[in-house]
């Protein structure tokens, strides 16, 4: 178990627009509409996938969608497999269950990562993720707060 320390995977590039591509945008825009939301989803930086059993999952903000299999999800999770030669799983056995990793796609520079499920899911629903924790730079003096990630 690797905790609270995510496992860079260079091998692994998705592009920009990946959530399109799986329909996430989509399907968080079909939901906001049927709530009666008004205006457009504004994809974050950056976004999370797993599986649980058969269905992909993806976790962007405070949306979390099931979505149907499309290529280039089910292609990341084969990905995941085979590089990791199956030591690292981002699915999880049964429907409605957690894996042990989700994989988190920075669309900025398309770059991924595994990261142990809770650390990760907490990461990609941030509103602006930062690093370190938020009682530490309580005690701080102003200006010496939270590093917002970036490029």
């Amino acid at each position: 178990m690797t905790g609270n320390l995510p496992i860079d995977i260079p091998e692994i590039r998705r592009p920009r627009d990946m959530a399109q591509r799986a329909r996430f945008i989509d399907a968080v825009e079909q939901r906001a509409r049927r709530l009666g939301l008004a205006g457009a989803f504004s994809p974050p930086r950056f976004f999370g996938y797993y599986f649980t059993g058969p269905h992909p999952v993806v976790i962007a903000g405070q949306w979390t969608v099931m979505l149907d299999e499309v290529p280039p999800l089910v292609q990341i999770r084969q990905m995941v497999e085979r590089i990791t030669e199956s030591r690292f799983s981002i699915s999880s056995r049964e429907s409605g269950g957690e894996p042990e990793f989700m994989l988190v796609h920075d669309r900025r520079d398309g770059g991924c990562w595994l990261w142990d499920y809770a650390h990760g899911r907490r990461f990609v629903e941030a509103h602006e993720p930062v690093s370190g924790a938020d009682d530490f730079y309580e005690s701080l003096p102003p200006g010496d707060g939270p590093k917002l990630l970036g490029p």
